[in-house]
């Protein structure tokens, strides 16, 4: 039987019971009910496999007056927990953030119950720097916003010390930015191998005249090449442009860049309209491979009448056999246009392998056409490497690599790194995503080895039978998730041995969700509303929460910790009152 939760007075025929949370109920007891409706909200809800209803509405029918009994069933029960939520509220220079993710900085384990005190980090997104006046919870102009910063609590008292990173200006940036090689615009090389054919791609042009012409191709570790494809230079609105296409050109192939072997000379066809392609078989095993121009117009390009003296290329793409190599980067020895894109890094899930940290942060620039509080647009998603000193992030030590995890294609934009799951049950490291599609978004999941966690070939991607390598094949798990969630493997209680996804019911919504799941890659139970956050009644305007996410290593298996934050759209608003932008706590507790 369940535990008695509520007693209600209920009059003869139709009855509207408003509970004060959501609640898994298993039965109503009492006097006779001829019929129920479940809700949360406007959602009409049905019984799950446990037999439990989650509800905090009630359409019911009695045939007499009387009193019902409302008996708790098998699930979770949602608590706000204001010890936390006071913890990260802060009210002098750290003053706000989004994001918040944590990571156990003594030993990198983030599975639930532990059973020592650890070091924990966490990181936070945008974050307000600055002041607000604690009678008023107004804030208190200048400030600074900068797009990411720390906190870190004691494994010795619990207190948790909050990190800015002040420049020897005087100005304030965040510990994590773009790096500047992957900070580019222009006809660069780093188009070569963007493959997604959905975005506009201006690809590479060497500056006029080069004495060198090269292009050098890195695939981060050695790989069998069986055949490379290429597509010159064209220009969709000019087709005279193609003749700034290359002709001919050497390959040459290397293990470390040092040393080069010849592979022959080869020709290029001229690319008119977008169409053609050229096809070089290699069927060799190399890391880098060199793209060596002749720089005399007519015969390393196609020559033109203006002898512009300018060598370019549209892409090159490297197979083994069917299967396509993404983890590449190009580098030119020559470029005509090169200037800073611009861009910034929002915080996705990271991960702590043999004493580093692991992130995969959004490439993010401006784009003003959106309205006010979105007026951004993500450009891709990068890999971030720290090294883990003294329990502490060495942040100044960190290197950065871009990643082919963003792109679109038939279902819709594919988006990796939204939550990140160490498994060491099965020695891999799953990396989740998803794919959105006209809003909805989709979760698929990815894994890896820890040894091979920077070598993204290396992926293997569910396609609902296994795991393949084509990411563009990754199967949706569940639907209505957030960007940024978690799954975690539950180690103890009724859900012991099964995994569980938290996140905000499509991304913005009042509602955290969950879902258990059988294994890593599911299948996982349907969606399930479990918390309504209050901030939008209580701020109201344009106030809204977002990304919800457990954190394990935080949390015992039969109470799990959940944040999720809380934004306005409105600066005016933000300003006013300061309460808003901060970090939301609560608990699932197992009943």
């Amino acid at each position: 039987m369940g535990k008695t939760m509520l007693n209600h007075l209920v009059k003869k025929g139709k009855n509207l019971l408003e509970l004060n949370k959501i609640y898994p109920i298993q039965e109503i007891n009492g006097v006779s009910i001829t019929s129920v409706i479940y809700q949360i909200d406007d959602f009409v809800q049905t019984k799950n496999s446990d037999g439990t209803t989650y509800a905090n509405r009630l359409h019911l029918e009695a045939l007499t007056d009387g009193e019902i009994t409302i008996v708790l069933g098998k699930g979770y029960l949602a608590e706000k927990d204001d010890q936390w939520t006071n913890a990260l509220s802060h009210t002098d220079r750290w003053s706000g953030g989004d994001g918040i993710f944590t990571f156990n900085l003594t030993d990198g384990n983030d599975a639930f119950d532990l059973s020592d005190p650890v070091t924990s980090l966490f990181v936070f997104g945008d974050t307000i720097i600055g002041r607000f006046d604690r009678i008023t919870r107004q804030r208190l102009s200048p400030f600074v916003m900068t797009n990411n910063s720390m906190a870190i609590q004691s494994k010795d008292d619990g207190q948790i010390d909050f990190l800015i990173n002040p420049q020897k200006n005087g100005n304030v940036a965040g510990f994590y930015k773009s790096a500047q090689k992957y900070d580019i615009a222009g006809t660069v090389s780093m188009n070569l191998i963007k493959y997604d054919d959905s975005l506009e791609n201006e690809g590479w042009l060497s500056g006029f005249d080069p004495e060198v012409c090269e292009v050098i191709f890195d695939l981060a570790t050695n790989r069998f090449v069986s055949h490379i494809n290429i597509k010159n230079y064209y220009s969709k609105n000019h087709s005279v442009l193609s003749t700034r296409g290359i002709r001919k050109f050497r390959l040459l192939s290397s293990d470390d860049s040092s040393t080069w072997d010849d592979l022959g000379e080869f020709i290029a066809l001229r690319n008119i309209d977008g169409t053609s392609s050229t096809e070089i078989k290699l069927q060799k095993s190399f890391r880098f491979l060199k793209f060596s121009i002749n720089p005399i117009p007519g015969i390393g390009n196609y020559g033109d009448e203006a002898k512009e003296g300018l060598y370019g290329l549209k892409k090159v793409e490297f197979f083994n056999h069917q299967n396509q190599y993404l983890d590449v980067e190009a580098k030119a020895s020559s470029t005509l246009l090169q200037e800073p894109a611009k861009s910034w890094l929002w915080l996705q899930d990271g991960v702590v392998i043999n004493n580093y940290l692991y992130f995969f942060p959004l490439t993010v620039e401006s784009d003003t056409s959106q309205p006010e509080g979105l007026q951004f647009k993500v450009t891709g998603v990068n890999q971030i490497k720290v090294p883990i000193q003294n329990e502490f992030p060495a942040t100044k030590l960190q290197t950065q690599k871009r990643t082919p995890f963003f792109f679109k294609h038939a279902l819709g934009e594919v988006t990796m790194g939204g939550a990140i799951m160490n498994h060491p049950e099965d020695g891999y490291v799953y990396v989740y995503g998803y794919i959105t599609n006209y809003g909805l978004r989709q979760m698929i999941v990815s894994r890896v080895l820890p040894d091979e966690f920077e070598l993204f070939d290396s992926y293997e991607f569910y396609d609902g039978v296994g795991y393949g390598s084509d990411l563009r094949k990754a199967k949706p798990l569940l639907e209505h998730i957030s960007c940024e969630f978690s799954v975690s493997k539950i180690l103890k209680g009724r859900n012991a041995g099964k995994y569980i996804c938290v996140y905000t019911y499509d991304v913005s919504s009042p509602y955290v969700a969950f879902s258990i799941g059988d294994s890593p890659e599911g299948p996982f139970t349907k969606p399930q509303m479990i918390y309504k956050c209050p901030e939008k009644e209580i701020f109201g305007k344009t106030t809204y929460t977002y990304n919800a996410k457990a954190h394990p290593h935080l949390s015992k298996s039969t109470s799990i910790l959940v944040t999720y934050n809380t934004n306005t759209y409105s600066l005016d608003h933000n300003m006013e009152v300061a309460d808003i932008y901060n970090p939301r706590f609560i608990r699932l507790n197992e009943v």
